[in-house]
């Protein structure tokens, strides 16, 4: 492995000009020519979880927000959390003297809990006030955005507006070239109607697009301001209990300044690509569909 830290003093010229390495280059066998990374298109084949290997489509994927939902990062340090467990003790019972003859202590087998903890910075998520739990993978409560509402409604409405410009567009050019005998999309020829043709695509109908439109509201700028409390510069700042930008950036949805309301973060999902040549659309390389496999199904190297 000494040739990974050497540095890379012979290049070779890429078809397109480029100078790299040969370590960075592919060999495409219809082309018969050489490809560095610009002279490929780079296709995503399947997302998996690079803790657990979960595999998972791309749909899937799309819905989770590219986030596996059993595996965690630390928010304090990013690293892997791992699950930790615990034996929680159940509370004892005392039976009624009154009831029963004599006091009997009523006692239950201990319950493993588990939480997480990481290794690196000690950061547990007892230390924010999430509850145990009494399984150990899945199972922990996920936080709601405060304004997920506001961007449900702001994702529909671009979206209508969107369907609503292509439709436009789509009639323009109908127009443009109305010419008898020709037929410049395929619902001219076949007869298919535009909201038959958006039922089979699985695509809202233009009714739907244009309630979206009609029910959005627009925010309204407000020139009232909260005011910053009275001892914002004379009350004394303890660096240990605020969270840093990195921190903050890596929860866009909440961006917690304090430490303390800090939560553990969804693991991204990690992607296994394959590389196709520009100019004959030939695969260089196709990775095995197995996450846990590290073999190339085709794997053209210069």
């Amino acid at each position: 492995m000494a040739y990974l830290t050497q540095p890379d003093y012979v290049k070779y010229i890429c078809s397109c000009g480029q100078l790299k390495p040969i370590t960075s280059l592919y060999f495409c066998r219809h082309c018969l020519k050489i490809r560095c990374g610009f002279c490929i298109c780079h296709e995503v084949d399947s997302h998996y979880c690079a803790n657990c290997l979960e595999n998972m489509p791309s749909s899937e994927a799309r819905l989770k927000k590219n986030r596996c939902s059993s595996c965690f990062d630390c928010p304090s340090c990013f690293h892997t959390l791992s699950t930790r467990a615990t034996m929680a003790q159940p509370r004892q019972v005392l039976q009624d003297p009154a009831a029963a003859g004599d006091t009997k202590v009523e006692s239950k087998q201990p319950k493993k809990m588990y939480y997480l903890s990481c290794f690196n910075c000690r950061w547990t998520s007892r230390d924010v006030g999430i509850p145990d739990q009494p399984v150990a993978s899945g199972g922990w409560p996920e936080r709601t955005n405060p304004h997920a509402a506001r961007v449900n409604q702001l994702l529909d409405y671009y979206k209508a507006i969107a369907m609503q410009e292509k439709q436009e567009k789509i009639e323009r050019e109908r127009k443009k070239f109305n010419i008898r005998g020709k037929y410049i999309t395929l619902t001219d020829k076949t007869g298919l109607t535009g909201a038959m043709a958006r039922n089979i695509a699985g695509l809202p109908s233009s009714e739907s697009s244009s309630s979206a439109i009609a029910s959005f509201v627009p925010s309204q700028a407000s020139a009232e301001v909260e005011e910053l409390p009275e001892d914002i510069f004379t009350k004394e700042v303890n660096l240990n209990q605020i969270t840093s930008m990195p921190q903050r950036l890596a929860s866009p949805e909440w961006q917690p300044v304090s430490v303390a309301r800090l939560h553990p973060l969804a693991k991204l999902l990690s992607v296994k690509r394959s590389q196709r040549c520009r100019a004959c659309d030939h695969n260089l390389t196709k990775p095995e569909y197995n996450p846990g496999s590290i073999k190339f199904k085709i794997e053209l190297l210069a």
